[in-house]
């Protein structure tokens, strides 16, 4: 995906934007932030997939002059605005095209906030106390009543018989239904939508 992302921008390079960096992971790309200084970092909200997108704060912490453009699978509203929460002034669905992550990695340099419209709505019901409609696959409810119960994602996968790497997914696919943040919100949330019990 960052190859791709590269190229994307790359291949449209209008006017004021040059791509000076990418990195594999999420420290990488603090060391990285902190020496290339750049106006916009694009971050791909997978890196914090079974996190509380402490990497994107991380990263803000380094280069706290850049804007951050957070990139989310398609419809994943909740986390887009997670990371709103967290900091990110812009967020895109990765099915995004090239003149158009560029036109808005241009919009965040000037000062301008990306959001999506489906975003938006979803903030704003956030901020009404709305809960959203969510259901959780039988997977994703066994994982986090694993969460609840405190175990790790390794005792949590040895306990339904999947690897770590599916434990993760599920986790982060429960954490996108809900729009957590962290592993806790999610608990937190699915209990309060009596979607898992303890």
């Amino acid at each position: 995906m960052r190859a791709g992302l590269r190229a994307l921008l790359e291949g449209e390079a209008p006017a004021g934007l040059t791509v000076v960096g990418a990195a594999e992971a999420a420290e990488a790309a603090e060391d990285w932030a902190r020496a290339a200084r750049p106006d916009v970092i694009v971050y791909d909200l997978a890196l914090d997939q079974d996190e509380d997108l402490s990497g994107l704060w991380r990263l803000q912490q380094a280069a706290p002059a850049a804007a951050v453009l957070a990139l989310a699978d398609s419809g994943a509203h909740g986390r887009m605005v997670a990371a709103l929460q967290a900091g990110a002034r812009g967020c895109l669905a990765k099915t995004v095209g090239g003149a158009e992550l560029a036109e808005a990695v241009l919009d965040l340099a000037a000062g301008e906030t990306i959001v999506p419209p489906a975003t938006t709505a979803a903030l704003l019901g956030r901020l009404r106390g709305e809960a959203p409609a969510v259901s959780l696959s039988p997977r994703e409810a066994d994982v986090l009543r694993g969460v609840a119960a405190g175990q790790t994602n390794k005792a949590i996968a040895l306990k339904l018989g999947i690897s770590e790497h599916t434990v993760k997914f599920h986790l982060g696919g429960a954490m996108t239904k809900l729009g957590a943040a962290s592993r806790a919100e999610a608990v937190a949330s699915a209990l309060r939508l009596g979607l898992i019990s303890v």
